[in-house]
């Protein structure tokens, strides 16, 4: 395990997300559940971009399985995604 994953908690991860989701859909608040994919709020590319981020911010691998809508769809989605495989929850 990484010095990041060590230290990271549930809320640093959760306000990590949510700031880069709000960066990349130039939007100055979302709510947690607000579906970003479906509702067209995020395209694709700022999906691979979420990847991305992911990987580099966590030190994690996005792997194949995880690539699922329900995991990139909500900022919840992607917090239960990276707190999971940090085993923080």
């Amino acid at each position: 395990m990484t010095d990041i994953q060590q230290t990271a908690t549930y809320n640093q991860v959760r306000t990590r997300i949510r700031e880069h989701v709000l960066a990349l859909v130039g939007l100055p608040d979302i709510a947690d559940d607000q579906p970003l994919i479906t509702d067209h709020v995020m395209d694709s590319i700022a999906a691979v971009q979420m990847v991305a981020f992911v990987e580099g911010a966590f030190g994690l691998q996005v792997e194949d399985e995880d690539l699922e809508l329900r995991h990139f769809d909500t900022i919840d989605g992607l917090v239960g995604l990276v707190t999971g495989k940090l085993g923080l929850r």
